[in-house]
């Protein structure tokens, strides 16, 4: 097993590395046309990204609320556990059967609610696919648009681990997100594009 499959490069970054030697080693009239290749951040465009911030911020207040219901439901749990704990000696068996009955339900519809929340295909899950959805299809859009306006062949994510060295000067995250914070009508990033 040689060093390169003992590091356990991602496959990604493998697919990246692969393609820049093959076009190295194209015979000589191939190798006239130069591969211009730039790269993203998209971390820094999450966090830079008017869009991605409300989105981000949306999804917060939903989770609160469903936070705060959840502990509302868990509170009222934790109080029939001991209201029956309380009254075990002063009820009836019928009552007492009744009242741990009640609180099986109560249990049970907890349950319920906190896999339709949180689950795994819940309402939490289901919106932060939805909103981190439509964010990357509108960084993608600029992403694509920068690269073919500028007729870069490869654009990488240096999130992903893809771009382990790069001169700044193919950095098009600055661009990209002034470009999105313009389009959603908030001001530019402040970074400087390249």
């Amino acid at each position: 097993m040689n060093r390169l499959a003992r590091s356990r490069v991602p496959r990604a970054t493998l697919a990246a590395i692969l393609t820049v030697l093959a076009a190295a080693a194209w015979p000589s009239a191939a190798r006239a046309q130069i591969l211009k290749i730039g790269y993203v951040d998209s971390v820094r465009i999450f966090a830079g990204y008017s869009y991605a911030k409300d989105a981000q911020a949306r999804f917060s207040r939903e989770i609160d609320a469903w936070r705060a219901e959840s502990d509302d439901r868990r509170k009222a749990i934790d109080q029939q556990r001991a209201d029956l704990k309380e009254q075990t000696l002063a009820l009836s068996e019928e009552k007492r059967l009744e009242k741990e009955s009640q609180l099986q339900k109560t249990l049970a519809d907890y349950d319920q609610f906190v896999q339709a929340f949180w689950g795994p295909r819940g309402r939490a899950t289901e919106l932060n696919e939805q909103l981190t959805a439509d964010v990357i299809q509108r960084v993608r859009t600029v992403v694509e648009r920068v690269a073919r306006d500028d007729s870069y062949d490869l654009v990488l994510d240096a999130a992903d681990g893809n771009v382990i060295f790069a001169v700044k000067s193919l950095d098009l995250t600055d661009r990209v997100l002034d470009i999105l914070n313009r389009e959603a009508g908030t001001p530019a990033s402040g970074g400087t594009s390249p």
